[in-house]
């Protein structure tokens, strides 16, 4: 059975506007919400469960479990694969709606390809948005929350071979923000690894289409009782 199409006619044929419950990750709180058209409700989830896969599989399950059956039609996952964390998930009561993409940087962005083509540009790229300034983390962040564990000489040893590999800072503008704070911000991560900082336009497209459809290309649907698979994103 193709798991897509047949739960896209369960969920989306004939029901203009499904009452749907959107899980995100807190980063992309205001890119998400201005979307808000009266038929979703939002519950973000914090930023460092991206450190832990296996945790936020737990996490987002166990959100999904408690959902009850009569108050939404679908559940919409503001997640990629993102290191396998959602693997596994399902849900025996909703169909569930998520993103074919491998992480949060093809939303912000607005497709795999534009994310494709920077990471071609610059394999080693350091991407930030407004939102992950504020609830995620940064190198600077990194280097202080080690500073304060293991000492600052540690600390800069640490987060050096943690980002030996980077030689950009990308910040992406969403459009939500005022951007000259966070621009401040990222330069000043820029300086301290030494590496190079450029600034892109994002894209509204995947959030708008995760809040209010259609969940056609680019998206999957996972019908009631069946699970989450890397398989489902391993040509992207």
């Amino acid at each position: 059975m193709d798991i897509r199409d047949s739960s896209k006619e369960c969920l989306i044929k004939g029901k203009k506007n499904p009452k749907l419950l959107i899980l995100g990750c807190a980063v992309m709180e205001q890119e998400l919400r201005r979307f808000q058209n009266g038929q979703t409700e939002f519950k973000f989830l914090d930023y460092g469960l991206h450190r832990t896969p296996e945790n936020m599989t737990k996490a987002l399950q166990r959100e999904i479990d408690q959902v009850n059956e009569e108050d939404y039609e679908g559940i919409v996952l503001g997640y990629g694969l993102c290191s396998n964390g959602i693997v596994g998930l399902h849900s025996s009561k909703h169909s569930l709606i998520i993103p074919r993409i491998h992480d949060c940087i093809s939303l912000f962005l607005g497709s795999c390809e534009s994310y494709q083509k920077q990471s071609t540009k610059c394999p080693g790229t350091y991407y930030l948005t407004p939102g992950w300034i504020e609830k995620g983390e940064t190198p600077i962040s990194k280097y202080e929350c080690y500073s304060r564990s293991y000492g600052e000489e540690t600390a800069r040893w640490v987060l050096n071979e943690e980002m030996k590999h980077y030689t950009r800072i990308l910040l992406i503008d969403t459009g939500v923000y005022s951007l000259e704070p966070y621009r401040k911000i990222a330069r000043q991560n820029a300086e301290f690894l030494d590496i190079s900082y450029e600034e892109v336009e994002g894209s509204s497209t995947l959030f708008g289409s995760l809040v209010t459809g259609p969940w056609e290309k680019g998206f999957l649907i996972i019908e009631r009782g069946h699970v989450i698979q890397q398989e489902m994103f391993l040509d992207l």
